[in-house]
């Protein structure tokens, strides 16, 4: 069981992420994270002393690990990449629709945004798709892709991905999702 201590900051974090995957980094403050977390002020600069930049990256983190968790359990229960990938598209279809299309990728409305200015921030972008290519790349290595090839597919597949979503969040439809997942489907099977 959690203490209080790391409820609050279960909670901001969970809050700061479904905020800024929604609105993005900018348009989340301070006061909207205190409440719409419920958190006191003072427990806020308690558990997060940077600040807002703090909040951001640890909340991002959080975000990257959901995901990266998808990639490596469709991977780990998949014959072939292509089932993998497949499980990787259902799984952000599932996310997208049920957020009634405001969570695509929890990195992405952040990484857009976000400059030299907030350097913790920018480095939980950067760790974030970083890690995301090396599971992929793993994973398609797994199934005996040299270390070089599967390196420019993870790099394709999740720039796809990626690109998808975004369009699916503006369309308001899955549709991007599956002609990029019968994209990558037809190139896994080549």
């Amino acid at each position: 069981m959690m203490s209080k201590g790391e409820q609050t900051r279960a909670r901001v974090l969970q809050t700061t992420l479904d905020l800024m995957e929604r609105q993005g980094f900018h348009n989340t403050g301070l006061q909207q994270i205190i409440k719409e977390s419920g958190t006191p002020k003072g427990s806020l600069y308690f558990h997060f002393p940077e600040g807002k930049d703090q909040i951001a990256a640890l909340a991002l983190a959080q975000g990257a690990a959901i995901i990266q968790g998808l990639i490596e359990q469709a991977f780990a229960a998949s014959r072939s990449p292509r089932q993998a990938m497949d499980m990787v598209v259902k799984g952000l279809t599932v996310r997208l629709v049920e957020s009634d299309f405001c969570k695509g990728c929890p990195v992405a409305t952040v990484a857009l945004e976000i400059g030299d200015q907030h350097p913790l921030v920018k480095q939980a972008c950067e760790a974030a798709y970083s890690h995301w290519l090396t599971v992929i790349a793993n994973g398609l290595k797994a199934f005996g892709m040299s270390a070089a090839k599967a390196r420019k597919e993870a790099t394709l597949l999740l720039s796809g991905l990626e690109g998808a979503l975004i369009l699916a969040k503006v369309q308001r439809d899955t549709a991007p999702l599956k002609q990029v997942a019968d994209a990558m489907m037809e190139r896994l099977s080549e």
